[in-house]
């Protein structure tokens, strides 16, 4: 059952990551995963190895954490293959709809995410909140560029939407809207083009193995700090999310976009309430 959770948060984690302006590491952090994926990660290399030698193919898998990865990726995978295309349908017809969904599921969690703060440190440690929302605020505002997709592009850019896909607040999806390669990459996936795909893969693959190290090491050293920057890079992304940005030209009723928030913002509130129950017992 355990594992049937974790399928259940990479099913989100995917979905939130094909959604440009949706992060998936936004869920990752507020579904209470953030932490143990980071250490998972970090663990692929020197450490897996040497479990590798001392205890086989099962002392491996138990230094990366196999199981929790195993049933997380096939959340993810099984998400983007399937799931993502019902929320990018919902984008195509009622766009504000789902905006609004998510921006009450990360409304809802922010809350949640502050309470992790001691308050003997929010007044040293707030301006790192300020800052965190100020750079999630400017990177909702770039616009996209033009690129030529050859291999050391795509390359680069499954490198930098890797790192934003782990880090929450900022879309690895958006990252490649940014860079010019978002809609190629998903026509290349779709056409089953394996040149481009392998690239991609191999690019997100350095860069998630070295980036997630990297947060890993800031996590330790500096919890407080890193927390409040992560609330930050939520908070400010909600300004690329905000379901009334524009003319409201969606032919569904701005009354079930209030909803949608509303049903979000409840969700997470009642998986929190439930975990704390389930905790309790």
């Amino acid at each position: 059952m355990k594992h049937f959770w974790i399928l259940l948060k990479g099913l989100a984690m995917g979905a939130a990551d094909v959604v440009p302006g949706v992060s998936g590491g936004t869920v990752a952090y507020i579904t209470g995963i953030y932490q143990r994926l980071l250490d998972a990660i970090h663990a692929v290399g020197p450490e897996a190895l040497k479990a590798f030698k001392t205890d086989g193919l099962k002392g491996l898998w138990r230094a990366v954490d196999g199981s929790f990865l195993l049933a997380l990726g096939s959340g993810i995978a099984l998400s983007i293959l399937s799931l993502s295309k019902l929320v990018l349908w919902g984008l195509e017809h009622y766009e504000p709809v789902v905006w609004g969904f998510f921006f009450g599921l990360i409304v809802g969690s922010i809350p949640l995410i502050l309470k992790e703060v001691p308050k003997k440190a929010v007044a040293k440690t707030f301006p790192l909140l300020l800052i965190g929302i100020a750079i999630g605020a400017v990177l909702s505002f770039l616009s996209p560029t033009q690129a030529t997709l050859s291999l050391p592009y795509i390359f680069l850019s499954g490198a930098l939407a890797i790192c934003a896909m782990i880090l929450p607040g900022i879309s690895g999806s958006f990252i490649l809207v940014l860079l010019g390669a978002y809609e190629g990459i998903l026509e290349g996936l779709h056409a089953r083009d394996w040149a481009l795909i392998v690239t991609f893969m191999a690019g997100a693959g350095i860069g998630l193995l070295s980036f997630a190290r990297l947060l890993r090491w800031l996590f330790a050293r500096f919890p407080t700090a890193m927390v409040l920057t992560m609330a930050g890079f939520i908070i400010g992304s909600l300004v690329k999310i905000w379901p009334f940005q524009s003319e409201y030209s969606s032919t569904a009723s701005p009354t079930w976009t209030i909803v949608a928030m509303v049903l979000g913002w409840l969700l997470v509130f009642g998986l929190n309430r439930w975990a704390k129950s389930l905790n309790a017992s």
